[in-house]
């Protein structure tokens, strides 16, 4: 292949890549807006300003143009949590990492307005349903990840209804925080914070005076032996 044939090729890709760029954001925008059931591939190409035959040189349907958006959604979402579990963030109190939390992640959700949509639609198809949720796994084990950090000693089991229950509790409310104006969003995401501290404060805090308790009382019983018969503590 001839140098000016490579720079060619070079400049279609890079082409390509942009358009399916601007497909994906189009779909995102508009499965915000009128939701995906009502999404039709041609509103999707007439939003990102190509012909609905361009748009089927990188997808055969709506259905693989939101499973494309989907992945590109939950790589972003990967990297907000690699700042999260970061060891600088792992030091914050509770109440400070949830506000770094909620905070990205109400921004990644203006940013990619689209992803609520999918992930709250009732009416998307089975197939991509389960993609969606295969998509999701790696989240899930990054939240695990967070609230182990705050709850050392506990077992997935143990953390398995409190991250279930949090995070609906978090879906909950993110749509009111992408409603309205500036100063009613704000209030929301503080309405957020408020309700997912006092909710998983008193767990954590209860698993470690539990713990603090057992240890203690583990050194009483220690020392009331030692009281009671100081040969069973003699290292010689």
């Amino acid at each position: 292949m001839g140098e000016n044939q490579e720079r060619r090729q070079a400049r279609r890709q890079k082409r390509g890549v942009l358009r399916v760029e601007e497909i994906l954001q189009a779909a995102g925008a508009l499965f915000a807006e009128v939701g995906y059931d009502k999404v039709t591939t041609n509103m999707i190409a007439a939003r990102a300003g190509v012909s609905p035959g361009s748009l089927y040189q990188f997808f055969s349907n709506k259905e693989a143009i939101a499973q494309a958006f989907a992945a590109d959604a939950i790589e972003q979402l990967h990297r907000v949590y690699d700042s999260l579990l970061s060891s600088e963030a792992m030091t914050l109190p509770l109440q400070a990492l949830l506000d770094t939390f909620i905070d990205k992640i109400v921004a990644f959700n203006r940013n990619c307005p689209g992803y609520l949509a999918l992930e709250l639609g009732s009416t998307i198809s089975s197939s991509l349903t389960l993609v969606l949720a295969d998509l999701q796994q790696g989240l899930l084990a990054r939240q695990d990840a967070l609230l182990a950090a705050y709850w050392p000693h506990s077992t997935g089991e143990q953390r398995h209804l409190p991250l279930l229950v949090s995070y609906r509790l978090f879906l909950a409310l993110l749509p009111l925080a992408l409603q309205g104006d500036e100063e009613q969003q704000k209030a929301i995401v503080h309405e957020m914070k408020v309700v997912l501290y006092r909710y998983l404060e008193p767990i954590v805090s209860e698993q470690r005076a539990l713990e603090m308790l057992s240890a203690r009382t583990h050194a009483l019983a220690e020392e009331q032996e030692r009281r009671t018969d100081p040969s069973l503590f003699d290292r010689d």
